[in-house]
């Protein structure tokens, strides 16, 4: 089972349509309890896409799709650092750096979601805990160049 599937799978309140009918700049739209999927996006950014339209279920009021209104700007914001807490998490940075990942789109692909998802997931984590924090007796560092450090501590 792939991380969307996962999502789904976590996610069983809510009805997904993949629609081949969407449109190609359209990757997802919720609407009364459907998600509605275009299938034609890799992996990674249908795990991205199913996050932040779970989190459009959880955080948004309304049509938000008008993205000169204020308020539509700011529930978007909301869902995609929801959609970020649904995906990252430390124990998945850590073990992607015990794998090897250093620079940010071996962790994204690590992780089986896009770059820009990850790094909204960073920026969550730094609006919270600066350029660092400490997790499980490891501290995570972000570095300023798209790069990150795991270090263990004794």
């Amino acid at each position: 089972m792939d991380k969307a599937e996962q999502l789904m799978s976590s996610f069983t309140d809510i009805n997904y349509v993949f629609d081949n009918g969407m449109p190609s700049g359209q990757k997802g739209l919720y609407i009364d309890n459907f998600i509605y999927l275009n299938p034609r996006q890799s992996s990674c950014e249908l795990t991205s896409t199913i996050a932040e339209e779970i989190a459009h279920h959880y955080t948004s009021v309304g049509d938000v799709t008008n993205y000169a209104s204020t308020e539509s700007r700011k529930q978007e914001r909301k869902a995609r650092l929801v959609a970020a807490e649904i995906t990252v998490h430390p124990i998945q940075f850590i073990q992607a750096y015990e794998n090897g990942c250093r620079e940010y789109w071996e962790v994204a692909d690590e992780l089986g979601i896009t770059v820009e998802a990850l790094k909204e997931g960073i920026e969550l984590f730094k609006e919270k805990y600066g350029d660092g924090f400490e997790y499980d007796n490891y501290h995570i560092v972000f570095g300023s160049a798209d790069s990150m450090k795991v270090i263990k501590i004794k």
